[in-house]
């Protein structure tokens, strides 16, 4: 790597000059202020040090709990990469899912947050209203109509979803819902519900190939877990797959006869035991590895065949889940059909969020090549006031000033200040003109404005000093019209 740091992931077996590999890493951070205090990532504490480590061109974060007003330019604007976020708009510091997308290899088409497509997008109908994801032209598509707006904003208030159309598949993110305290089981089949049925309508409809990425919060075999006998519990059965959860989720996977989906890491390793992704962190079951596997990299049947490498990460910290990876080689003659043009970006990207969008705008305004031309910034009067008049008033001597006539306005309105005498005057350097040709005065005839601290030369003071010049400048007229001489000196 360009600063250092080496690659954390095995890399592939070196693709055939036909072939582009593009790498996913899907990761549950358990708060995104947090993970990069953990090793390795504290080594630099970057993003774009993070996604380089793990040699990423997609980085699906879950459980940001971040919310819209919390989120930095640091995490939000990485050199490289886009990023996208879906926050949950109801509970303070929970949920919420992230996605980032290297531009020199990928950048998503359309992109929108949410599975029922109910959500509000950034399209306008023709009459300025706004539009759901799923009314607008540039809907994704696999949308389950009989769900009600009002229902289907209900399921995508937990910032749980985004999904991505990078034309040649369709990439979702999620963070499914967990019923550990046993009162939120009628949300969870909801929403898993509504994702089978999505993900369904896209490869049996639409004709899409799909990616599902995330914490799915369910454990699909005994093998998959630690202890299988607990999660038998789950419902009073003894039939570790009775549960709602583990038939819906065995329907969606291969070799099930409904199957749509493949499980990379178990295609890969179809016995391995011990493959785990989360841990109970209050008795420290980590380190002797008791824990369950809850983090999944699915995909459709043809996408499964060019997945050239998928694992767990366990030994990354950060959270208490690992990353998963994979490995997916494309054929070389799609590279371009996976990138967008950077003004096609979807408007849901955060470099359009306006705190980042107008920062970016003034860094551009003072990077334009061209003639340079000085410009005197026009202050509101509120700010003037705030400020204080000396403060505002002191001039710059190395730019140049130009007429403005909204300027001239503003400076007609500025606060006067109250003489000794009880009558009311401008300040000492919007009254005088000498105030821009005064030399700095001595401590021992100058006065202390206490309102500032500055000093300023005496009203007597300075018309001595202003009456001298003038007497300067006319003696020096006189005498050069009694000579034939091409120009005169004044010494000052």
């Amino acid at each position: 790597m360009s600063d250092g740091t080496s690659c954390l992931i095995p890399r592939s077996p070196t693709p055939s000059s036909t072939s582009r590999r593009i790498r996913i890493v899907t990761f549950n951070i358990c708060g995104i202020r947090n993970v990069l205090q953990f090793h390795p990532w504290n080594v630099c504490r970057s993003w774009a040090t993070m996604f380089d480590m793990l040699d990423a061109d997609i980085v699906c974060f879950q459980e940001t709990k971040l919310q819209r007003k919390d989120i930095e330019e640091s995490m939000a604007i990485v050199p490289g990469f886009e990023s996208f976020f879906s926050f949950s708009r109801y509970k303070k510091g929970y949920s919420g899912v992230a996605v980032y997308t290297r531009d020199s290899v990928c950048r998503p088409f359309k992109a929108e947050e949410g599975i029922t497509g109910c959500l509000e997008s950034f399209d306008l109908g023709s009459n300025g209203r706004k539009l759901s994801y799923r009314e607008s032209e540039s809907n994704i598509g696999g949308y389950d109509y009989l769900i009600n707006p009002y229902d289907g904003q209900e399921i995508d208030s937990e910032g749980r979803t985004l999904v991505l159309d990078f034309r040649k598949f369709v990439l979702i993110c999620v963070y499914c819902p967990a019923n550990s305290t046993g009162d939120r089981s009628h949300y969870r089949e909801t929403f898993l519900t509504t994702l089978s049925n999505r993900i369904r309508q896209l490869v049996e409809i639409e004709m899409r190939e799909v990616i599902l990425v995330g914490d799915i919060n369910i454990i699909r075999d005994r093998i998959d877990t630690a202890d299988p006998g607990e999660c038998v519990k789950d419902g009073d059965n003894l039939d570790f797959k009775a549960t709602f959860a583990r038939q819906l989720l065995d329907t969606l996977l291969v070799p099930q006869p409904s199957g749509i989906l493949v499980d990379v890491c178990r295609l890969l390793f179809p016995a391995r035991e011990g493959m785990y992704t989360c841990w109970n962190q209050k008795i420290n079951a980590r380190p002797g590895n008791y824990g369950s596997r809850l983090d999944y990299l699915l995909c459709t049947k043809a996408l499964s065949n060019i997945c050239s490498a998928a694992n767990i990460l366990p030994e990354l910290l950060g959270s208490d889940h690992c990353p998963v990876y994979a490995d997916l080689q494309f054929p070389i003659d799609w590279a371009n059909k996976f990138m967008a043009n950077p003004e096609d970006t979807p408007r849901l990207a955060a470099r359009y969020f306006p705190e980042f969008s107008g920062r970016r705008s003034i860094l551009e305004m003072f990077k334009a090549s061209g003639p340079q031309i000085s410009v005197v910034p026009t202050v509101p009067l509120l700010v003037e006031q705030e400020l204080g008049a000396d403060t505002m008033d002191k001039p710059d001597r190395n730019v140049v000033e130009h007429e403005n006539p909204t300027r001239t306005k503003f400076i007609h309105k500025r606060k006067s200040v109250s003489s000794s005498n009880g009558t009311s005057k401008r300040s000492n350097q919007q009254k005088k003109l000498t105030a821009f040709f005064k030399q700095p005065p001595s401590h021992s005839s100058s006065k202390a404005v206490k309102e500032g601290g500055d000093e300023f030369a005496s009203d007597t003071e300075e018309s001595l000093f202003f009456s001298e010049e003038i007497s300067r400048v006319s003696r020096a007229i006189e005498e050069s019209s009694h000579t034939s001489l091409n120009s005169v000196t004044v010494s000052t």
